[in-house]
């Protein structure tokens, strides 16, 4: 766990009471690239006992199984709130202030998001919509929207250079959008909107994401360049240009690498970095979702009609 940057403490705490720590048969994997909001924790043994309770912290964490588990008991203090198998996919909401601990005797692999309460009051915000201060699901419960939208933070944490911060956001904030609506009970309406970006925000918007092509930059600087919410902001972006920012930013970099194609003898491996790919095959797959072919033959298709 990268100590450099300030670290939440519930992390610090769960790694404590999970014995995560310098342990041969764990592995703890934090997201530095989405502020600290999402982790991996797995382990080849089960815990030698009953956790001691995580103390002092606010806001919640959202489990989702990666792996089935033949049997945990979830406590709040003292009192018994779960006990039984969870599946792949089944998912946890734990209030953080009711002092949460674990009897866990199998080994164990989840995603852990770390949602606070602001992040619940954003969406609240936005959508007009009562504050959220509980979230409520049956202990273990499968979430298919959960397992799904976890998927790609978890690639994300095994292959960090290939999730932009900007894609995480997004994932992030849908996450949140459905914790608020699903495990609030709040039915949202869509929220009101005066249009989609002004002239000045989408200036302000586009030469941001152009100097970041790589997506290395939080949804919330840009929000905040506009003047806006991220959550206004995400809406009011996709308006104007009928795409979300981190999917227009993939076509900016696919525009730049077809125009270095045209123009250059640069190897594609070349033009992927310059272009803000990971490598190569990022480049190819997101040149052939949007043109159909893959760059080597779009380009040996123009060098013939020369």
């Amino acid at each position: 766990m990268n100590t450099a940057t300030e670290v939440p403490t519930v992390w610090s705490q769960l790694a404590d009471t999970l014995y995560l720590r310098d342990s041969p048969t764990a592995d703890f994997r934090l997201s530095g690239r989405a502020p600290f909001s999402f982790g991996r924790i797995r382990s080849t043994v089960g815990l030698p006992e009953m956790t001691q309770p995580v103390v002092g912290e606010r806001g919640h964490i959202v489990v989702l199984q990666l792996k089935p588990i033949p049997f945990i008991e979830q406590f709040y203090g003292r009192k018994k709130v779960s006990s039984g198998p969870y599946p792949v996919g089944g998912v946890s909401a734990i209030d953080l202030t009711e002092e949460p601990a674990v009897l866990l005797p199998n080994p164990f692999d989840a995603l852990v998001l770390y949602v606070t309460q602001a992040a619940l009051d954003e969406v609240a915000y936005a959508h007009r919509a009562p504050r959220v201060q509980q979230l409520v699901w049956p202990q273990g419960g499968f979430d298919s929207v959960v397992h799904h939208l976890g998927q790609p933070l978890v690639s994300a944490l095994e292959r960090p250079l290939h999730a932009s911060k900007i894609f995480l956001d997004h994932v992030l904030q849908a996450l949140n959008s459905h914790f608020v609506c699903s495990y609030g009970g709040v039915r949202m309406s869509a929220p009101q909107f005066r249009g989609g970006l002004s002239s000045l925000q989408m200036r302000r918007a586009t030469e941001l994401l152009e100097a970041h092509l790589d997506g290395d930059i939080a949804l919330q600087q840009v929000a905040e360049a506009c003047e806006l919410s991220v959550s206004h902001f995400s809406r009011a972006f996709k308006q104007t240009f009928r795409t979300p920012p981190y999917r227009w930013l993939i076509e900016r970099r696919v525009d730049r690498a077809r125009d270095l194609m045209t123009n250059s003898r640069l190897p594609l491996a070349d033009i992927a970095i310059r272009c803000g790919f990971a490598d190569q095959s990022a480049l190819n797959r997101s040149f052939k979702r949007i043109y159909g072919v893959t760059p080597g033959i779009w380009r040996r298709g123009r060098h013939v009609a020369a």
